[in-house]
């Protein structure tokens, strides 16, 4: 019955850890893409159980960039750093000088489900706990001995591993005068497997209370 159509859900439930995850709605990759696809002018927030896939090291045939070097000079009136993209030479046209600099991950990752697969743009803290390794660590790599070989080699190593609860962000933005969804992941850790358990338990006694109820 209906009720047996929520079982593609039952892996994604969880508590919420994540960052946003209070208004987070628990649900699959599928629903999670047709809801983004779906989504008006007030952003909405998933969370999704997932393994990492695939991360875009390549477009059209040219490495792509994983991160960028970003200015860490504090904020004027603040104790946040900057955080702007920087120059070669180490120059920030925001604060109009060269200062402290330090990478920042900028990436785009597939991450998939028993149900379907969904590209998301990750930005620097996220894509630290999708990855399991810093922004310096994939500079390190870059820069070592074999290069990009074998940034690409260790990051094919972490594909399919551990499970992941993923907090994800859908708005609609505009590009070219176009409004389109950007789906982007704002947070990434481990499963707590012992709530996420529980959570499963939860959901299976309802669905079975609701076939019987039904059937009665």
């Amino acid at each position: 019955g209906g009720s047996t159509a929520k079982l593609s859900q039952l892996s994604q439930q969880n508590p919420g850890l994540g960052r946003g995850a209070a208004n987070a709605k628990s649900v699959d990759v599928e629903e999670m893409r047709k809801a983004a696809m779906a989504v008006g002018t007030e952003p909405e927030v998933f969370q999704i159980v997932c393994r990492l896939a695939t991360v875009q090291t390549r477009k059209q045939g040219e490495p792509q960039p994983l991160y960028y070097m970003a200015c860490q000079e504090p904020r004027e009136g603040t104790t946040l750093f900057c955080n702007k993209r920087v120059s070669e030479d180490g120059y920030c046209a925001a604060c109009n000088r060269q200062g402290k600099q330090a990478a920042r991950l900028n990436i785009r990752c597939r991450v998939s489900d028993s149900t379907d697969s969904a590209w998301l743009t990750t930005f620097h803290e996220a894509a630290q706990g999708i990855l399991k390794t810093t922004a310096e660590d994939i500079q390190a790599l870059e820069s070592g001995e074999n290069g990009r070989e074998a940034l690409e080699a260790a990051l094919r190593r972490k594909y399919f591993q551990e499970p992941m609860q993923v907090t994800v962000r859908a708005k609609l933005d505009t590009y070219n005068g176009e409004s389109r969804p950007n789906v982007t992941c704002i947070d990434a850790r481990p499963v707590n497997r012992a709530a996420h358990g529980r959570a499963m338990l939860k959901s299976i006694n309802q669905m079975l209370q609701t076939t019987l109820a039904g059937g009665a």
